[in-house]
C-alpha cells in the first residue's frame, strides 16, 4: 500500500497475484486454467466486485486504516441505530485466523463438493462470516454473492447454533408444550378463532397457533420522517406466513416475490391453514424447503440474525414476540401488544 496506495488498479493486483504464484508455484489455483491465480485475485465483472485472497486482504486493511476516522465522526454525531443494531448480540472470537477464514471463504465460493468439507468450512467460518456481515451491511443479494452456501439446507441453522447456542432449539422445545394451547385459547377468547379444533393433531394445532400470532400482535404505528405508517393485520399475516393452496405455480410465485417482497418470510402450501403440505422460507426469490411449518418459522427467524437484517415492518411485532418470549434473546424494544400477550400467556393456566 505504501507503493500503490489504498486502492491499487486491477492490473496491479493481477501482477501481484501472478508474481506470487510464479515465486511459489505450490500456491497456484489448479482450477483456474487461464491465469492460475483465481483464488488470489479475480477482477470484478458485470457490476460484481473483485474477489480473491489479495482483494479480501486489501479490504480488511482499508477497514482498519479508516476505523479511527469513523470513531471520531461517531463521537461527534450519535449513530442512528437500525432495529437490527439494537438487538445485536455478542459475537465470539474466531477460532481460526483471518487468513485461513478468507481461504475457506474463497474455496466455498467455487466449490459445492465434497459436502462434508463444505459443512466443515461453513462451521469454521461462522464467526468470521457474522463479523463480515455486521461490518459490511450487505443486502440479501450481496450476502448470496459473498457466502452462497448460506442458502444450502441446514447452514443458517448451523450458524445460529454456533452463535446463539442456548436459543437455537427454543422454538422446537417450547412451542407445542408451552405456547400452542395458550395462544389458541387467547385467540378464541378474543374472537379471532371461531373454527372447531376437534380432531386436529398437536402438530396441526401448533401450526394453527403460529398463524394466529399476527391477529394477536397487530402492527404498530411507526414513522419515516414526518409520515406515519400502519400496516393492516392482513398485510402482517402475508409478511409472516403466506398460505397458498396446493398446486400453486411456484415459478410464477417466486418470480413475483423476488420483485415485490424483498424480505424473508414463510410460504405454506396446503388445502387449509390447519394442514401444511409443504413449507418454505422465501429468501430473495428462492424457496428454501423445510420439513414442517414450525421449522420454516424457525429458520426464517434465524435468517434475520444470521443475515443481520431488520425484522419486516409488517410483522415486526410477531418476530419480536418470538425473540423475547420464545427464543429468550434480549435486545430491542418490545411492542405493547407483545408485552400484553406475554402477560396473558403467563396468566393462562
Amino acid at each position: 500500500m505504501e507503493k500503490f496506495g489504498e486502492s491499487p488498479t486491477s492490473e496491479t493486483k493481477k501482477a501481484l497475484a501472478a508474481a506470487l504464484i510464479h515465486g511459489f508455484p505450490s500456491l497456484k489455483d489448479e482450477s483456474d486454467s487461464s491465469s492460475g491465480f483465481g483464488y488470489w485475485f479475480t477482477p470484478g465483472r458485470n457490476r460484481r466486485p473483485a474477489t480473491g485472497f489479495l482483494e479480501e486482504r486489501l479490504r480488511n486493511v482499508r477497514k482498519r486504516m479508516r476505523k479511527p476516522a469513523r470513531s471520531q465522526s461517531t463521537q461527534q454525531t450519535p449513530p442512528q441505530s437500525s432495529e437490527a443494531g439494537t438487538r445485536r448480540t455478542f459475537i465470539p472470537e474466531c477460532t481460526i485466523s483471518e487468513e485461513r477464514a478468507i481461504q475457506c471463504k474463497e474455496w466455498l465460493k467455487h466449490n459445492s463438493q465434497p459436502l462434508n468439507q463444505v459443512e466443515q468450512y461453513m462451521q469454521d467460518t461462522a464467526v468470521y462470516r457474522a463479523k463480515s456481515l455486521r461490518e459490511n451491511g450487505w443486502d440479501i443479494q450481496g450476502i448470496r454473492q459473498e457466502f452462497p452456501h448460506l442458502f444450502t439446507p441446514g447452514m443458517i441453522a448451523q450458524d445460529f447454533q454456533i452463535l446463539h447456542g442456548e436459543a437455537a432449539p427454543k422454538l422446537f422445545e417450547t412451542w407445542l408444550p408451552l405456547f400452542k394451547d395458550k395462544i389458541l385459547h387467547l385467540a378464541r377468547r378474543e374472537g379471532k378463532l371461531i373454527s372447531s379444533l376437534d380432531g386436529l393433531t398437536p402438530d396441526c394445532l401448533g401450526e394453527l397457533a403460529l398463524s394466529q400470532l399476527p391477529t394477536l400482535l397487530p402492527p404498530t404505528v411507526y414513522r419515516v420522517g414526518r409520515k406515519v405508517f400502519r400496516y393492516t393485520i392482513e398485510e402482517s399475516k402475508l409478511a409472516f406466513i403466506d398460505h397458498k393452496p396446493v398446486g400453486t405455480n411456484l415459478v410464477e410465485y417466486l418470480h413475483e416475490a423476488k420483485v415485490s417482497r424483498p424480505y424473508p418470510y414463510v410460504l405454506s402450501l396446503g388445502n387449509d391453514i390447519w394442514h401444511t403440505s409443504q413449507a418454505f422460507v422465501i429468501l430473495d426469490g428462492e424457496a428454501l424447503e423445510q420439513n414442517t411449518l414450525l421449522q420454516a418459522v424457525d429458520v426464517c427467524f434465524k435468517v434475520f440474525y444470521i443475515f443481520d437484517i431488520d425484522y419486516t415492518k409488517q410483522c415486526e411485532a410477531v418476530w419480536k414476540f418470538l425473540q423475547n418470549a420464545v427464543y429468550e434473546i434480549k435486545g430491542g424494544e418490545e411492542s405493547k401488544p407483545a408485552t400484553s400477550l406475554r402477560a396473558a400467556i403467563l396468566a393462562c393456566k
